[in-house]
């Protein structure tokens, strides 16, 4: 894996042009950058057929594991994680993907720890409750391959957008100035689009490996993503997936597949930290280990049913 090195910061029409030779569109939702959408320039990619990233879904009962106040989980070193690919921002999928099917008998159970129930952790400020106007998910490659399935089946779709970098890692979001902030967004809200109330992050590095620099990177996170979005009431970070148990799998010993108690740690301690503005996003476990299709991809199935997962648990959570 490796790293764009910055690029220019383009006016939006330019950059969001020069993206569609980069990028492999959607099929379905219109999309635009931040900056775009301020403008009133927005950018209609769509037209052409969708990006198929795996066979038909067939998916079963998966699991949110927990979310909210508890504070780790059984895990391992991080290292590299996800196959290879283009660089930069990557469409994810929509109404052309064969993968990507709304009724595919996926669903979600979530622990009495909720992460919408809001407090900060430890009995501090009530986090702010929805229903938002407009929830922007922001992460990186795997995210895309279920964004199509969650797209189409969240209650409130027209509530939610996405923004997301190929190798999007935390420390590189942290910076305000990175190109990344000036991504397409996919499929923007009706509303507010420019100004997300909520934004639900998913952090993964390859680099940061300890509790210290975890809570740093986070902190400066959420420096950040309050001063691109001052209007935000509420910041969701939530933790990559993870594989049944939170232990390695027999198909698949790539690290990348479990998530570190030193994130969880760190995840809630910025939380306990905000005065209710953070909260903890939901862990969410596929469903068997023939979800992971090598590294931290997903098979159709896995596409299919980690989107409904996240779906249902934001259509209760909204």
């Amino acid at each position: 894996m490796f790293n764009l090195p910055a690029v220019p910061r383009w006016p939006a029409v330019t950059a969001i042009a020069i993206s569609l030779a980069m990028f492999d569109c959607s099929a379905g939702g219109s999309s635009q950058s931040h900056e775009a959408v301020g403008s009133g320039a927005g950018a209609d990619r769509g037209g052409g057929s969708g990006t198929n990233l795996g066979s038909a879904a067939a998916s079963g009962i998966g699991t949110v594991v927990s979310t909210g106040a508890d504070t780790a989980s059984a895990g391992g070193a991080m290292g590299a994680a996800g196959s290879g690919g283009a660089t930069g921002a990557t469409a994810p999928q929509t109404d052309g993907d064969a993968a990507v099917a709304a009724g595919d008998g996926a669903s979600s159970s979530a622990s009495p720890d909720d992460a919408s129930a809001a407090t900060d952790g430890k009995g501090g400020a009530a986090a702010a409750t929805g229903p938002f106007v407009c929830s922007e998910l922001i992460g990186l490659w795997v995210a895309s391959q279920w964004w199509g399935t969650f797209d189409k089946t969240v209650v409130d779709k027209a509530h939610w957008q996405f923004m997301f970098q190929h190798h999007g890692y935390l420390e590189l979001f942290t910076d305000p100035a990175s190109a990344f902030w000036k991504n397409p967004i996919m499929s923007p809200c009706a509303a507010q689009s420019a100004t997300p109330d909520r934004v639900v992050f998913l952090p993964f590095s390859l680099t940061l490996n300890t509790l210290d620099v975890w809570q740093m990177q986070l902190t400066k996170l959420v420096e950040t993503i309050k001063g691109k979005f001052p209007g935000v009431r509420r910041i969701e970070i939530m933790t990559t997936l993870r594989s049944p148990g939170n232990m390695l799998c027999p198909n698949d010993k790539d690290p990348g597949t479990v998530v570190p108690a030193y994130v969880d740690q760190a995840i809630q301690a910025v939380a306990d930290q905000s005065a209710g503005l953070v909260t903890v996003g939901p862990k969410i476990e596929v469903k068997d280990c023939t979800w992971w299709g090598g590294g931290t991809d997903l098979t159709g199935a896995g596409n299919a049913g980690v989107g409904q997962l996240v779906a249902d648990y934001y259509s209760a959570h909204p």
